[in-house]
């Protein structure tokens, strides 16, 4: 009797996994998701391989799936518009106040305590995803596909400050040396980065009373000294613009970047001032 019971079990779950195919995983339900772009939902199914300690393929594909969607999912606009509404009630003033409530939005609570790591950032006033996935997946699996790439995104951006600055800039440099011949997209996402940073070293040297009142800060002890810094730094900046440039990186829906690159190496060519910096942050 008990072997026709366990045959009769057997057949049904037989009959359903033929008829219905294999249950979804957690990676078959976030790519589900992805496709609705429902970023949140997705990275929500994702977190057994999230949560666990067991090491597999599957959680190796899904520290980088979500780290890419947290990425999308906080740099949204609908996102920081939602985050803001809920934090109504911490404003003075038309403004933000401090305080330790600042991150208690259920979202968010929920995907730090995965590990996600998304913080208020007071002096940009944004939300910023910190890269928890990303350093989570380096950490677990050191020999992935995916590290190349993930290196390039765990260098931080650093800003007023010229030790700081240096150190950011050399790190990319530093990465494009190893990579260069890796095709990598990120490789030309970081000749983008050296040329931005060389050429806001090369405007604050050259106009240190500029747009930006904190330039003064970079400026040294002479003005000759400055001028051969300054030099230096807009032919570096000319150098990773025509990098990028040549490249192809950035065509396709990224045209209006290109053009926009383009643009800003011919007027840097000329010597005129720059509307942005990349190494103030005000």
């Amino acid at each position: 009797m008990k072997c026709r019971a366990f045959f009769m079990i057997f057949f049904c779950f037989a009959t359903l996994t033929l008829t219905f195919g294999e249950p979804e995983t957690p990676l078959d339900k976030a790519e589900a998701l992805l496709t609705e772009l429902k970023f949140y939902d997705a990275l929500v199914a994702l977190e057994p391989l999230l949560t666990t300690d067991q090491k597999s393929e599957s959680q190796e594909q899904a520290l980088w799936l979500a780290n890419t969607l947290c990425k999308t999912l906080v740099d949204s606009a609908d996102f920081y518009r939602r985050y803001r509404e809920e934090h109504k009630g911490l404003k003075k003033d038309g403004k933000f106040i401090f305080s330790d409530k600042i991150m208690r939005w259920d979202p968010i609570i929920v995907l730090n305590k995965w590990g996600a790591n998304i913080e208020y950032e007071y002096l940009g006033s944004s939300v910023v995803y910190q890269h928890g996935f990303l350093k989570r997946l380096v950490t677990l699996y050191p020999n992935s596909s995916w590290c190349p790439a993930a290196e390039y995104y765990l260098i931080e951006w650093r800003y007023n400050d010229v030790k700081a600055i240096e150190e950011s800039l050399n790190a990319r440099y530093a990465y494009v040396n190893k990579y260069a011949k890796s095709g990598l997209a990120e490789v030309y996402m970081a000749y983008l980065d050296i040329a931005r940073i060389n050429d806001s070293l090369w405007e604050v040297l050259s106009y240190p009373d500029g747009t930006h009142r904190d330039y003064g800060l970079f400026t040294g002890a002479t003005l000759e000294r400055d001028k051969e810094r300054a030099a230096k730094h807009k032919a570096e900046a000319l150098k990773y613009y025509a990098k990028f440039i040549v490249s192809g990186y950035g065509g396709g829906y990224l045209h209006q970047l290109r053009r926009n690159i383009i643009e800003r190496f011919k007027d840097l060519k000329q010597d005129k001032e720059s509307r942005s910096s990349w190494i103030i942050n005000d």
